[in-house]
């Protein structure tokens, strides 16, 4: 498939991201040749999840390392849940503009410590060979504008080889 009829939608649960579901689903309605990946990132794993100070004992420390690794893929169970509504939302956005179900796949990235949202956004439009690459934005405070850099604004000069559209 043609790597420009690929778009990886970043969703979540604001309104900005749905205001990109919804552009893109109005420019390819109906076109059976184009491709959407929604793509979703929650909140990174929490550090009490990721690792413990060990044990003293072989045994013991066997078994907090085995309780350890079954609370992480619980963590990562209920966080790929969580996104489901997220999903179905956006979804929804895309049938209502008669974007073909079958052409739509979701799919959800556990970030791992240090790895910024912008590097695993582009990583993952990467290896699914996206054109193109589509991310909701809001005005902030002037305040806010100050101290934080929207997602867009950091994937700007990192998306190199492919469309950013930025839906505001």
């Amino acid at each position: 498939m043609n790597a420009n009829k690929r778009i990886l939608i970043a969703v979540d649960a604001s309104e900005a991201s749905d205001r990109a579901v919804t552009y893109v689903a109005q420019i390819i309605a109906a076109q059976p040749d184009f491709r959407v990946i929604l793509f979703h990132v929650p909140a990174p794993i929490p550090p009490r999840v990721l690792e413990f100070g060990g044990r003293e004992h072989l045994v013991a420390e066997e078994h907090a390392q085995a309780a350890l690794h079954t609370t992480r893929d619980t963590w990562v169970e209920q966080a790929q849940h969580m996104a489901q509504p997220v999903f179905a939302r956006a979804q929804t956005l895309l049938r209502r503009e008669a974007v073909l179900e079958q052409a739509v796949e979701t799919q959800t990235a556990i970030p791992v410590p240090g790895q910024t949202l912008n590097a695993i956004i582009l990583e993952v439009a990467q290896r699914k060979q996206c054109g193109t690459v589509v991310v909701g934005r809001t005005d902030w405070s002037w305040l806010q504008e100050l101290w934080q850099q929207h997602v867009a604004e950091k994937l700007l000069p990192e998306a190199q080889g492919m469309a950013l559209w930025i839906v505001q």
